[in-house]
């Protein structure tokens, strides 16, 4: 049996603490030994979806740079084959944890899931951190998409060789279950649109475009727009929605654990991002049957979306173009666009994927290591 650590963070209501806690619960307990290292479970809005028979470890350490010392020591004792993690700053440090053991004590597997050469936070010294750890200190890389392997060879200088596309695995059973719930805590209505996107209240996902297009789509249609996530452009964004005189007609809802039941009583879904490292929450939609509008940004939304046929594509930034495909869309109703998205969104199944992320991990398997 093959011992594997996974380590992150926290489980915090992100794109990749949702996609760890999807591989933890399908993986084969029969062929892997689990261990989830977390550095801060105080922060745990996706603990109650992780599957009873993973055995925690809790760091309770508030940053990644402070969980040094007890990873090293659970490494240590738990003595695993193979350790994953994913995000820059857990890859950085997991790296730093193993070059300390001055031997290979396990094989060491990074995951990349953003499209970082379009963030202004990257400095020139996290770019050559990254190249070093990447290329010489990780036994493997795992990028999320094709765009993101791409930013790494072009922008990080990381051997393209060294690099496995893994998308992320769609759970789209739960996703069809838990669309089912009741949604007592929204008025829709039926005699107007409700338009949602979902995701972290941050510059990346540009959300100023997406209020300025609806203020279009408002101002001849009778509409909603939801935007459920947290996050530090929370202020911001409100007065842009008071600006816009939108404060009856958009409602900022915060995390929620369940975004599944308002992709499903919602009539359109639109990510308005600048950048992207997939676009999980695409696909997400897709399989709650709501018709998916996004923008053409680098990368994953293209690699997820073939335009006309299972969803719509825009340019990043261009709220004119976004408005007028919005009324496209909901005027124009093309039951084909949500048929053939739900047919795309099998590539993405869970167990599926699940297994390419096995096979891939019983390469590094080294029983005499």
């Amino acid at each position: 049996m093959i011992k594997l650590m996974f380590f992150m963070q926290s489980l915090g209501g992100g794109g990749a603490e949702r996609t760890i806690i999807n591989l933890l619960n399908k993986i084969d307990k029969n062929k892997f030994l689990i261990t989830l290292v977390i550095g801060d479970l105080s922060n745990n809005a996706y603990k109650d979806f992780l599957s009873n028979d993973i055995k925690v470890i809790d760091l309770k350490t508030n940053r990644a740079r402070y969980s040094f010392v007890g990873l090293r020591r659970m490494i240590k004792n738990e003595q695993p084959d193979i350790v994953f993690t994913t995000i820059n700053s857990n890859n950085l440090l997991l790296s730093l944890v193993k070059l300390s053991f001055f031997s290979k004590r396990f094989s060491l597997i990074v995951r990349e899931a953003s499209y970082r050469s379009e963030s202004k936070k990257v400095s020139s010294f996290n770019r050559m951190a990254t190249k070093y750890c990447y290329n010489i200190v990780a036994d493997g890389i795992i990028a999320l998409s094709k765009g993101v392997k791409e930013d790494l060879v072009n922008w990080f200088g990381v051997e393209s060789n060294k690099i496995t596309v893994i998308y992320n695995p769609v759970d789209y059973k739960q996703i069809n279950e838990m669309s089912q719930e009741d949604l007592y805590e929204i008025d829709i209505r039926r005699n107007e649109f409700t338009i949602l996107s979902v995701g972290r209240l941050v510059e990346a996902k540009d959300y100023p475009t997406l209020l300025k297009a609806f203020e279009i789509f408002r101002s001849r249609h009778d509409a909603k727009l939801l935007i459920a996530g947290e996050g530090e452009l929370m202020t911001s964004l409100e007065s842009l929605v008071e600006s816009l005189n939108l404060k009856d007609s958009v409602q900022m809802i915060g995390f929620v654990e369940n975004p599944y039941k308002y992709m499903y009583n919602s009539n359109l879904f639109v990510l308005s991002s600048k950048y992207e490292g997939f676009g999980h929450v695409i696909v997400e939609a897709m399989a709650s049957g709501v018709p998916v509008i996004a923008t053409n940004c680098k990368s994953g939304p293209s690699e997820i979306i073939t335009d006309k046929y299972n969803g719509r594509l825009v340019e990043v930034g261009n709220y004119i173009q976004l408005a007028d495909t919005m009324e496209d869309v909901l005027m124009n109703e093309d039951y084909n666009l949500v048929n053939n998205a739900s047919k795309r969104v099998l590539d993405f199944d869970a167990d599926k994927i699940t297994r390419e992320y096995e096979n891939y991990f019983e390469k590094f398997h080294n029983p005499s290591t």
